[in-house]
């Protein structure tokens, strides 16, 4: 019989707070964060161990939330009342300024941005710097399945390489950017939303030209 452990009690109910807090589902956290709901579902039970930092920065992803908000529930992080000595120092190659873009067109030269709203700085671990990067803000509701809301923040490499079924950033001819799942075939592309109450886009023969694939889904960041 499993004995469970009043720390891995608390934990797990803080994380679900949090998940509820912003209304996520399981599935949808998971998903973002990249590991099983199984799994997700039993550190909130309290039936795994206090998940190690690497597999907390993946939480704190799916949830959107700050990871030093989990490493001290964890009790990894230092007291506040500790001073800065503790702290890991960032070095200058760490982290990138990236552009917070609001709207994305096709312009002459191919992706407009419009609506410029600042910088927002990202950690490189996990990128590729090679490729640039901008954050889209994302407008309206259709990718709610993937846990992706109005006014999140999506960061978006620049590259027309993608694999069906990816989520992408697509412009439209005539229309403003779009977060949308991507499958392509010799014949046609398919645009698909999250949220059911939004038909798939089916695009054939010359309209398919109408299509341009600005960039590729990274993560998403919940501004509050």
């Amino acid at each position: 019989m499993l004995t469970m452990n009043p720390e891995f009690n608390f934990f797990g109910s803080k994380i679900k707070e949090l998940r509820e807090k912003h209304g996520f589902t399981v599935r949808q956290v998971a998903k973002q964060a990249g590991i099983s709901p199984a799994y997700w579902s039993q550190v909130e039970n309290g039936k795994r161990n206090i998940p190690k930092p690497v597999t907390l920065d993946k939480m704190a992803h799916g949830l959107r939330e700050d990871r030093e908000i989990l490493y001290h529930l964890a009790d990894y992080l230092p007291q506040a009342t500790k001073t800065a000595e503790n702290m890991i120092p960032i070095k200058p190659d760490d982290v990138i300024n990236v552009p917070v873009i609001g709207t994305i067109k096709a312009g002459p030269n191919g992706v407009a941005f419009e609506d410029h709203q600042g910088t927002e700085i990202v950690m490189t671990n996990g990128l590729d710097i090679s490729y640039e990067y901008f954050y889209l803000v994302v407008s309206g509701d259709s990718m709610t399945g993937d846990g992706i809301f109005d006014g999140d923040y999506a960061l978006i490499k620049k590259t027309q390489n993608f694999c069906n079924g990816d989520i992408c950033a697509v412009i439209v001819d005539g229309e403003e950017g779009t977060l949308k799942h991507v499958t392509r075939s010799d014949d046609s592309i398919v645009l698909t939303a999250s949220n059911s109450k939004y038909p798939p886009r089916v695009f054939v023969g010359n309209k398919m030209n109408e299509l341009l694939i600005s960039g590729k889904l990274v993560r998403t960041m919940r501004m509050f």
